[in-house]
């Protein structure tokens, strides 16, 4: 039986890990881990703040990352994801043009309501499936494309998260197939960039690299001498393409068994969907907001995007820095004690998508709907994991209909499959029982990848061989008066604009 070891380099907006990932007698075992905090930062950027990505820490992380786990033994590949929609420019020489902007600045937001207005959300959809969202990276690029410092124009690549982290690594220049899919200027069924998109956005077609498909493509390079020499690791080690975008990665680890189940991946955002054999790109889909994400060997990630636990993790630093550093057992423990579906509000809410004031900020979203205002913290973080889980629940109701499927099963994965209250919540809310993956299941689908790359298997079901199963966690509860309660507060949430439909 073959064995590999590969190192899964898993990006996140909140953290960093560099993890060793054993596949030896049919079973992957993470035998290394290495973490490291990331978060954005405020930059000034000609004159004017912005939240910015500090790539060179980034780096710095998966350098010590990298060596940690060459410590515990010999190495086959190298694999990195990330989260999607972020990007830098390169020079022709690798250096950076400007700095790398974080999605959750609001300098794109001029863009987003100007190209969807002169494209037409019709035309943008019909040729990416691609959900709207303000930060997504053609807004951003079109915002680039009117900076004054001119950045696109000195640029010789847009390079992703991931594929700015190989470059430092390897030298690669080139894109990857899951991560490109989620810009909203590339079209997965010609695999290609739109043409019409990146013009009227201002963004030349120079810049966009060419795209590959992890697990199915050729190395990218082998690791830089000079790092390898640092590391310890040898200069002839393969950097694969492997699912780089996070939520393909985890979607790859989650112990999915057919069609009827429904992925979540949980962390500082919860992606929920179905995956499916083709995207569905028709006006029942726009109406939703759903997103056709490609995912590994051909597959396609039906999808929505919920604000997850970003909402917990803020409010946390939040009180931190008022001197209450509560830790998340606390936390639970508080909201398992407050009144269950006392207040709802819409967690996608736009008010709430930037860094800072988190609290006060859902306090004032709360006083707009109408509902009862938390008043300490255990009432916040039972408001916040009712919110999610309803809002989930109505997104998994949505997606179905339109994909034409009776879900029967909840599979979460993700650091979020930890929370058992949530878990709990989204089985009440939805009325399926809930099964939890690995909380690395990022890690582990990125690793998988790459074994199926290494191996030469081009099936997604062989990736399930590779990967741990499923362990129950939460069944629907039916206590008296429980449902009524679920019911009611779904009602006042769609009315208030948290259902598309």
């Amino acid at each position: 039986m073959s064995s590999e070891r590969v190192i899964a380099i898993d990006l996140g907006a909140s953290s960093g890990r560099v993890i060793g990932v054993d596949f030896r007698d049919g079973e992957a075992r993470i035998d290394s881990l290495h973490r490291f905090p990331n978060a954005p930062v405020r930059k000034e950027v000609g004159g004017l703040p912005r939240w910015c990505w500090d790539l060179d820490a980034i780096m710095r992380g998966v350098t010590e990352g990298l060596a940690v786990v060459a410590r515990s033994g010999p190495v086959d590949s190298i694999g990195i994801d990330s989260w999607a929609v972020d990007y830098g420019l390169v020079d022709e020489h690798g250096g950076l043009v400007a700095p790398v902007t974080a999605y959750r600045d609001e300098r794109h937001h001029a863009a987003y309501e100007r190209l969807r207005r002169e494209l037409g959300e019709e035309a943008i959809y019909a040729a990416t499936g691609i959900q709207f969202l303000p930060f997504n990276s053609i807004y951003q690029l079109a915002t680039d494309a009117l900076d004054p410092a001119r950045p696109l124009d000195r640029a010789s690549r847009m390079l992703m998260i991931p594929d700015l982290v190989a470059h430092r690594l390897c030298g690669s220049m080139t894109g990857e197939r899951t991560n490109a899919g989620s810009t909203q200027c590339f079209d997965p069924r010609t695999d290609d960039w739109v043409d019409s998109i990146l013009e009227r956005a201002g963004v030349p077609r120079s810049i966009m690299p060419p795209v590959v498909e992890g697990g199915r493509a050729a190395p990218l390079g082998t690791l830089d001498p000079g790092i390898a020499s640092k590391v310890g690791l040898p200069a002839d080690l393969p950097v694969l393409a492997t699912a780089t975008h996070d939520t393909a990665a985890a979607v790859a680890g989650a112990p999915l068994r057919g069609d009827d189940d429904v992925f979540i991946s949980s962390g500082t955002w919860a992606l929920v969907g179905l995956e499916l054999p083709r995207p569905i790109r028709d006006e029942r889909a726009r109406a939703i907001n759903a997103t056709n994400e490609p995912g590994v060997f051909g597959t396609t990630r039906f999808l929505r995007n919920v604000a997850g636990l970003w909402l917990l993790q803020e409010c946390r630093r939040a009180w931190a820095e008022e001197g209450r550093d509560l830790d998340w057992t606390e936390l639970e423990g508080m909201a398992e004690r407050a009144s269950p579906f006392a207040c709802v509000f819409d967690p996608d809410d736009p008010s709430l998508a930037a860094p800072g004031g988190m609290p006060d900020r859902i306090r004032d979203v709360m006083e707009r709907a109408g509902e009862p205002v938390a008043d300490d913290e255990g009432a916040m973080v039972r408001a916040i994991l009712d919110s999610v889980a309803l809002k989930t629940a109505i997104s998994i109701e949505e997606l179905a209909g339109v994909a034409g499927r009776t879900p029967e099963r909840v599979v979460v994965v993700g650091g979020g499959s930890a929370n058992g209250l949530l878990n709990r919540l989204v089985a009440d809310c939805t009325g399926l029982p809930v099964v939890t993956g690995s909380t690395e299941s990022t890690a582990l689908g990125n690793a998988a990848v790459q074994v199926a790359t290494l191996r030469g298997l081009g099936d997604r079901r062989a990736l399930g061989g590779l990967l741990p199963g499923a362990d129950p966690v939460a069944e629907p509860r039916d206590a008296p008066g429980h449902r009524e309660r679920i019911e009611g507060a779904r009602d006042r949430l769609r009315q208030r604009g948290g259902g598309m439909s």
